[in-house]
Parts: structure tokens; sequence; C-alpha cells
């Protein structure tokens, strides 16, 4: 494609934001604006939501013991090792406690997610980058609002976990290969230099310090797919490989010897052969799935904005001669399909595909793709399902709020019913809008209903349903009825990673009759939380160690962990 009918392509994409094309033409002008408006849909919840388990409270824990015992190269949880994922996110964690002002002794969830906050907006800004260069400044600015809107993305923006750093690093590397491709596909364009192979490099070498070979699997399948279509990979020696894999090693190497040494290479046998090249082979932890399972997930994950996409995605497929289609193909759908058919999965998994769905997305939108206008039948039928299935799921969402308090036994707020009507109205209109060629108002309307559900889901409904978080009841609990500055506890049923780093890595997860030792040992300063099937053996215990016990409260909660109601008491030795 030559640099002047690149040119052309850009400008006969039209503007999705109206008077705001101003502002979104300017890089410098609109990444502030899009950081704002994508904090609209990531703080509600950030602060207020309690750890959750399971994954997030191992992680914040583990940070939280480096930081006690100062060790930057182990990992553990307690006793045990965390040999799962490299050490990147650790450090990340601790280096927000310092600079937010926390410490191990301060329990607060929000300082270990600052990393995935702030990997949330560089991931799009990244997005908004590849989407000015792929297509238009207006459709990349609408692809960063549309994914920072997505629930999959709001969901990992929100814990303290590996998935949106990964993310971040993930789209730094393949905007730097989109740059090459680009200055390739169109021969008059400036071929990007060192600074590009840079940051190329850099991101594999951090990514594999966050999540091990993950990074490797989606960008790697991007480069060969592209060298397979374009049936020429010289031009992938522009990143410059001998000198940005010593880089890569410089990176990796330190932490990665001192480990194997550490772990008498235990940390190798578990984070590559059990939790990474073990769930390629086989089902992991019941995460299991057929082959469909990330295109079924998809129209919640994507929510609402599935919907234009869907209705596009035969349209956009007669474009992939484009470069822009060719190569969002390549980055969305090898990756897609080795996903399928790997047989452990999460909806996180798809993540780092949700960037280049989100621009496809944006393009579909400004084109007017994303309409039932097709003459081809089963296209139709298709477009048909897919708008069903939104709506459906809109409702779905919208209903949370009314339905879930009841099922779990707690008061309906009394914003939920104003908040589910005008989240049903706004998503069913902007759904119709957008089948029917108007795109660009459906999106508002698309746009309100998913923010709108994104505070009353997760500013206002799940941190204030009590019943599904034991852990903090728990929590506050032992600290109203402590009378010293650190005290323990032993649990015994109830055994959840948050439990520890809201109580402290002196917790102890024990049996009935050890608890009731434990509490023997220093009925000053210590509690025994037992669930309602041990209490008849946490009673004998108690009698056989002369010692009397106090119940200080009951909590009937549900653990969704396992899926499964639990009753808890909290016990002290009487005074």
């Amino acid at each position: 494609m030559s640099h002047s009918s690149d040119r052309v392509w850009k400008e006969a994409a039209p503007h999705p934001l109206g008077r705001l094309a101003a502002i979104v033409e300017h890089p410098q002008k609109s990444a502030p604006l899009l950081a704002f408006l994508a904090l609209l849909w990531l703080l509600p919840g950030f602060f207020s939501l309690p750890p959750i388990d399971r994954d997030e409270a191992r992680f914040a824990q583990a940070t939280r013991q480096m930081m006690e015992s100062g060790n930057l190269v182990d990992i553990r949880f307690q006793d045990a090792p965390r040999y799962k994922k490299p050490i990147g996110i650790y450090w990340l964690q601790a280096l927000a406690n310092g600079l937010s002002g926390g410490s191990p002794a301060e329990p607060s969830i929000w300082r270990y997610r600052l990393p995935s906050l702030a990997a949330a907006l560089a991931s799009l800004l990244l997005t908004a980058w590849m989407g000015r260069l792929l297509f238009a400044p207006g459709i990349g600015f609408l692809a960063g609002v549309i994914l920072a809107a997505s629930p999959l993305f709001g969901i990992e923006a929100r814990q303290a976990t590996t998935d949106m750093v990964q993310l971040a690093l993930i789209l730094a590397a393949t905007l730097a290969l989109l740059r090459v491709y680009l200055a390739e596909t169109a021969p008059a364009a400036r071929m990007p230099g060192w600074g590009n192979a840079l940051l190329f490099w850099s991101a594999i070498g951090a990514g594999l310090l966050i999540k091990g070979p993950v990074i490797l699997f989606f960008v790697g399948l991007t480069a060969l797919a592209l060298a397979l279509l374009e049936r020429r990979r010289r031009w992938l020696l522009r990143l410059y490989p001998v000198p940005g894999i010593l880089l890569v090693l410089a990176l990796v190497a330190p932490w990665f010897i001192a480990i194997m040494a550490k772990s008498n290479g235990d940390f190798a046998r578990q984070a590559l052969g059990h939790d990474f090249l073990g769930k390629v082979v086989a089902s992991q932890e019941g995460h299991g799935g057929l082959p469909g399972y990330y295109a079924a997930t998809l129209f919640l994950g994507l929510w609402p904005f599935a919907l234009p996409v869907g209705l596009a995605l035969f349209r956009l497929a007669r474009r992939r001669d484009e470069p822009p289609i060719r190569f969002c193909i390549a980055w969305l759908l090898p990756a897609w399909l080795v996903l399928e058919l790997i047989p452990t999965k999460l909806p996180h998994y798809a993540l780092p595909l949700y960037a280049g769905l989100a621009l496809l997305t944006a393009y579909a939108i400004t084109q007017n793709l994303a309409s039932l206008s097709s003459r081809v039948p089963w296209h139709r039928a298709l477009g048909w399902l897919n708008l069903t299935a939104t709506i459906l799921i809109g409702l779905g969402i919208a209903g949370i709020g009314l339905w879930l308090p009841t099922v779990l036994g707690q008061p309906i707020d009394v914003m939920a019913w104003p908040y589910a009507l005008v989240i049903a109205l706004a998503m069913l209109a902007g759904s119709v809008m957008t089948a029917y060629g108007r795109p660009q108002q459906g999106v508002v309307c698309l746009l309100v209903a998913s923010q709108l559900a994104s505070f009353m889901v997760f500013g206002r409904l799940l941190p204030n349903l009590d019943v599904l978080w034991p852990s903090r009841l728990v929590a506050e609990a032992v600290q109203a009825h402590a009378d010293c500055p650190a005290p323990r506890l032993a649990s015994t049923g109830y055994d959840e990673p948050s439990l520890v780093f809201l109580l402290g890595t002196e917790t102890v997860m024990t049996e009935p009759a050890q608890a009731a030792a434990f509490l023997a040992d220093d009925p000053a300063c210590r509690f025994a939380l037992i669930s309602e099937e041990n209490r008849a053996d946490f009673d004998a215990g108690a009698r056989k160690n002369a010692i009397a016990t106090e119940i200080l409260a009951q909590f009937d909660t549900f653990n969704y962990s396992k899926g499964a109601w639990l009753r808890l008491t909290l016990y002290d030795a009487a005074r």
C-alpha cells in the first residue's frame, strides 16, 4: 500500500465523536480526556471492594510478606513457596505501596491494585495510539473508550493480579511490531529505528518477569501470522533481534538465576512445568471448557460492544487485503483459535485480544458496518442472534441489582430500581440504533448503559453485599474485640487467602483441636474462627485444654470461591 493510499484510507473514516474531533486529533489533548473518561468506569469499587479470593488475595499477601521480610527474590504465601508466576508483579505492588505511603502492617488492598490501574490506563492509551496508526485518531480514541467500558477489562483493572500489567506490555510490544509493519507496507514511510526496537524488547523482557512466556505466545503468533500473510519476513529484522534478545536476557536472567538457586529448580518445575505447560495439555483447577468458550463469553466480556463487531464480522473479513484489517486478523485470529483449543479456560486469558476487538468495533461503528442490512440470509440470522444475546445479557446485568441481594438475603438498594431501568432503556435503544444504521447515536446510548452498570455493580452493589465478604466481617469483628495491637486468629473450615491478608501473615489455618490449643496459649490476644461443622470438635478440644470459650459473633455468609453457604463462629477465651 502506498503512502498516498494510506492517507486516503485514513481520511475516508469519519470522526465518530462529532465536535470532539478537534480534541481527539491531537494526542496531547486526547490522552488526558481518554484517561479521565476511563476512570469513570474503573474507579467505582476500586477502593471499596475488599480483597478478592483467591488470586488477588494471594498476590497481595505474597507482596506483603516480601515487604515484611525484605527478600526481593523469593515468593512465599505464609510458609509455602508461591512459584506460579515470576517476581515482576510483586516488585510493582511493593513499589506502589511505598509510593502511596503504605506499609505491610496496613492491609489496604487498593494500594496493591495501583499497578493494575496504571497499566489499564496505559493499555487504553496504547490502544488509541494503534487505532490512530491503523485507521484514524477518532477511531483510536473510540476504541480506547470501548475497551475501558468492557466488563472484563474493568474486572481485571480492579484486581491486584498480573493480567492488566501483562496486557499493557503485550500492547506495547504489539505497537512496536505494528509500526514496523506499516512502514514495510507503505514504502514511502519512515522505518522506525532503535527506539522502537527498544520498546519491543523491553516489553518482552518485562512481560517475562510478569507472567512468563505468555507475552511470547501473543506477540510471537502475531509476528508469525504477518510473516506468512505477507510472504516475507525480513522486515522483522527491523526489530534488531540479536541485541534485543541480549537485552531480554539482561533483564530476566539475574532474577531467574537467583530464584533457581534459591528454590533448587522448583520455580521452573512449578511455573513452567505445572502452571504454564500443564494448562496447555490438561484442564486445571476445574477451569475447563469446550472450543467456542471464548466466543460465547465475548458477549459478556465486551458487553455491550460485542454487538457492533459481531454484526460487522463478515464485512470486515471481506476487507482482509487492506493492511489495517490484515494486521488485526493476524493479531486476533491465530491466538483466538489456539486459546479455544487449550483445555484450561478462563475469560481473562483472552484479554490481550480485546484491544484488537475494540479497534475493529470502533472502525465498524464509524464505517456504519454494524447493521442488519446484509442480503445474505445466514449473515442476517447470525446478526439477529448476536443482537438478541446482547440484549438479554444487558437485561440480565440490569437485573442483577434487584435479584442478587434478594437471593443473598440482603435488602435491595433503593437506587437499584432507577439504575436498572435506565440501564435497560439505554442498552435497548443503543442496540436497536446500532443494528438499524445509526451506530454513532447508538454508541452513546451503549456507553451510558455501560457506565451506569459499572457504577451500580462495582460501586454500590458488590461492596455493600456483606454476605459475600466473610473475611472482611471477621477482620472487623476481631479488631473490634481485640485488646492488643496485633491480635492473632486460628481458622478451621474457612481458609481463604483474603483472611490472611486482612488479619496478618501469622493467621493459622488448622484443625479444630489445634484451634482450641492455639486459643489456650494466649487467651488475651487470640481468637478462633470455626465453621459450623467443626464446632463440636472445637468444643471438645477446648474442654481438653481446660479453657472456657465465649462466642463473640456469628456470620452467615456465602463463600463464592466454593459456591457454598457457610456459618462461621468467632470465639475468644471467656473473661
